[in-house]
């Protein structure tokens, strides 16, 4: 698909301004005045080079589901195994990363896009109905997002940016609200386990340095149900004051420090250079691989039911 297919859309408010491109309905770029917050590729890059989600809708089911194998009422759905032949991975290539959504109203400060997707589609049941709004205000950004079935299926979507505060990740702190992580096996596909965090490189229950080289990709267990307004869940602290907080109406929150990030030339980056450990995904969503551990908080929307989350990013300096 080339780039002219691909219609950015540009946001302000106050000293904030954001660009969303209707493909995956993805934010490609949000700044603080001239400073840019997230990893992000020139508007010209090859597309193909993103193949990390940067700032995608990742979904129906964000995150890993173990062979692409789950149960509806005991029913088997087979998805595509798009990670080393053994894991669906935020649904496969046809996830909502790789669909292009149409706008449904804009103004100068937020936008809606919606896009449907047929019964079968991702190998999973129910035509959904899927709208997702980006607005930006005077402190920061509301992402929310609702879906609709026409029957039972499961829903995971989940927001993708790579934060990237400051070039030096390893100064950044990390605070999250959690006292309880999964711990995972191959394939980062969680044990069933739920584990402390204490005493262990998971405790960031205090803002602590990320580290240079620090390989974390697992979710923090925020609560077992859904708040009907977005909580603070977590910090992100750079060495200079400038600071995110995150709160959200989801359960989970899946953080990867992008130890697997790909090498790109400065001129083809938008901010800061992208390669390994340069940014951070804290992503708010329901916990991985749900369908298949009956003591994870459940994903599953019955027809009739409206699926919604609500996810806050405040920015200070």
């Amino acid at each position: 698909m080339a780039h002219s297919d691909r219609p950015l859309i540009s946001l302000t408010s106050g000293r904030f301004s954001a660009q969303i491109s209707c493909y995956g309905a993805t934010l490609t770029r949000f700044q603080l005045g001239t400073r840019d917050l997230i990893l992000g590729l020139v508007a010209d890059a090859d597309p193909t080079l993103d193949n990390f989600y940067a700032g995608a809708i990742v979904g129906p089911i964000a995150n890993r589901i173990a062979f692409g194998r789950l149960e509806i009422d005991q029913l088997p759905y087979q998805m595509e195994c798009n990670e080393n032949n053994e894991t669906s991975l935020h649904s496969g290539t046809d996830g909502l990363h790789h669909i292009m959504w149409e706008i449904q109203e804009q103004s100068p400060s937020h936008v809606s896009l919606a896009c449907n997707l047929p019964d079968g589609h991702s190998g999973l049941p129910g035509n959904r109905e899927i709208v997702v709004t980006y607005a930006l205000d005077t402190t920061g950004m509301m992402i929310t997002i609702v879906a609709k079935t026409d029957k039972k299926t499961p829903i995971n979507i989940a927001h993708h940016p790579y934060w990237a505060l400051e070039p030096d990740q390893s100064k950044t702190q990390l605070q999250i609200n959690a006292d309880a992580y999964l711990p995972v096996g191959s394939n980062c596909i969680p044990t069933g386990a739920i584990a402390s965090v204490t005493e262990n490189q998971f405790d960031f229950t205090k803002l602590t340095k990320i580290g240079s080289s620090s390989e974390l990709n697992h979710n923090w267990c925020l609560s077992r149900t859904k708040p009907n307004t977005p909580k603070h869940v977590a910090t992100l602290k750079a060495s200079d004051g400038l600071q995110l907080d995150i709160s959200t109406t989801e359960v989970g929150l899946q953080v990867y420090t992008g130890f697997y990030l790909p090498s790109i030339c400065q001129k083809l980056c938008q901010g800061a250079e992208i390669k390994p450990n340069s940014g951070i995904a804290i992503e708010p969503q329901g916990w991985p691989d749900a369908p298949n551990h009956p003591n994870f908080p459940s994903i599953f929307l019955e027809k009739g039911e409206t699926y919604r989350q609500m996810t806050r990013y405040d920015i200070s300096d």
